[in-house]
């Protein structure tokens, strides 16, 4: 019989063997492009500078063109989604052709920006700055403060057990832009931020405001009457 946790190991496994497998194949790509041009170049890591050094040509181009594509095609769907959901007033086409115009338009950043490598830690500094405080509050909701259970039929209810104030839980939005601010000045100690990296201190940091302030405050959800 299949188990409620193969629903979060079966996915953490999945996508770990994905992302390690292709790091990879990015590493080795990398090496080999500087033993072929005897000197390494970091800027070298960008796929399709890879692809046109070692001479693989418009084929591995076009396989690097349509796997963006599927790949992202999941990413603007998801947002499409998110975006809908908090609106209400957004059909789902509308959503997903918004996020898909401002994702374009965000494509465009790497070119104004130094190198590849240059965007591709800018592109790291945000997932690190913004995702990773979101995420340290859905653990400690989740697993320290709901006890692992939410009431499925009450998320998207008004004024249901989840409304908090006017629908939004002001803590948890505090907490995250404290976790932000935290990342931001991690990331100027050279101490962190060539060793460990400030992601999961500024989590930690996160998680430890949001418990503390849900617990201190006894903030609870407006239970429907």
């Amino acid at each position: 019989p299949a188990k409620k946790s193969a629903a979060t190991t079966a996915s953490f496994l999945g996508a770990n063997l994905g992302l390690f497998w292709f790091a990879f194949i990015g590493l080795f790509a990398t090496i080999g492009t500087a033993v072929s041009l005897n000197h390494f170049d970091p800027n070298n890591s960008d796929p399709s500078t890879v692809a046109a050094k070692l001479g693989l040509g418009i084929i591995a181009l076009l396989v690097i063109v349509l796997t963006s594509t599927t790949a992202n095609a999941v990413n603007l769907m998801s947002a499409g989604s998110a975006l809908t959901n908090m609106t209400h007033r957004l059909s789902l086409n509308v959503s997903l052709w918004l996020v898909t115009i401002a994702a374009t338009l965000v494509t465009f950043i790497p070119v104004y920006l130094a190198s590849f490598l240059d965007a591709f830690e800018t592109f790291l500094d945000g997932i690190g700055m913004f995702l990773g405080p979101e995420i340290a509050i859905f653990l400690v909701d989740y697993f320290f403060l709901k006890g692992k259970h939410y009431r499925l039929a009450e998320l998207t209810k008004v004024r249901g057990a989840y409304w908090y104030t006017h629908g939004i839980n002001w803590i948890a939005v505090a907490s995250w832009l404290l976790g932000v601010a935290a990342y931001w000045g991690l990331k100027q100690v050279p101490a962190i931020a060539t060793t460990t990296g400030a992601t999961f201190i500024a989590m930690a940091i996160t998680a430890a405001i949001y418990g503390c302030g849900m617990r201190l405050t006894k903030a609870q959800p407006v239970t429907a009457k």
